[in-house]
């Protein structure tokens, strides 16, 4: 049996099995996962409106291995914000397919990377090693956590504060670092032309 909402009874499916919360469809409820027990957090207020084609439902192709966008957040910062889509792949793995200011940029999480420096140490021009790539701090922000949609892999509530930290390498290799009070996770990926994931199902937007 697919799990429901606790509040209205829609049907909740978490597609990726790294999924932790999901906003119901229908009442906008946030829920959150426990094993296979479901939590009301409260109410998720409507998305602030952007001009993105991009939405839940969009598919596309990343090398070979094809995905679907199944969730969102919409992050600000003192000069504007971006969307983060959370990617599944047919493969199985997730990424995040970042829309801003007209790049794109898809990423995976290291779940695994556990040398976090303080981020007090991580300021432009510093320098970090992942993997055998170095990378060097290109920007450090305050973020806000505006809305979000669909299902993600860590709570995403309105309001969720952190410091995102951008790095950059040779060639378009990124990685991200985002610090919250009591989580740290890092991003690794690229920046990418948008036609390059033959993206299908996108929403009309006047400009595009």
């Amino acid at each position: 049996m697919k799990p429901s909402c606790p509040s209205c009874g829609a049907e909740v499916p978490f597609k990726s099995r790294f999924a932790f919360m999901a906003v119901c469809n229908y009442c906008k409820s946030t829920i959150v996962r426990h094993d296979k027990d479901l939590e009301i957090l409260g109410k998720m207020s409507e998305m602030p409106p952007d001009m993105s084609p991009i939405q839940i439902g969009t598919t596309g192709i990343l090398g070979k291995d094809k995905f679907e966008i199944v969730g969102r957040q919409r992050i600000g910062y003192e000069n504007g914000s971006w969307n983060e889509w959370y990617m599944l792949f047919q493969s199985g793995k997730d990424g995040w397919l970042a829309d801003a200011q007209g790049f794109i940029m898809v990423s995976f999480e290291e779940r695994d990377f556990k040398d976090f420096p303080p981020v007090n140490e991580l300021i432009p021009g510093a320098a970090i090693t992942v993997g055998k790539t170095i990378y060097t701090v290109d920007d450090v922000k305050q973020v806000t956590c505006k809305g979000s949609e669909g299902e993600l892999p860590f709570k995403c509530i309105v309001g969720r504060k952190s410091t995102s930290i951008d790095f950059r390498s040779s060639g378009s290799k990124f990685c991200n670092i985002d610090y919250t009070y009591d989580e740290k996770h890092l991003f690794v990926g690229k920046y990418i032309d948008i036609e390059e994931l033959k993206l299908e199902n996108q929403r009309q937007v006047e400009g595009w």
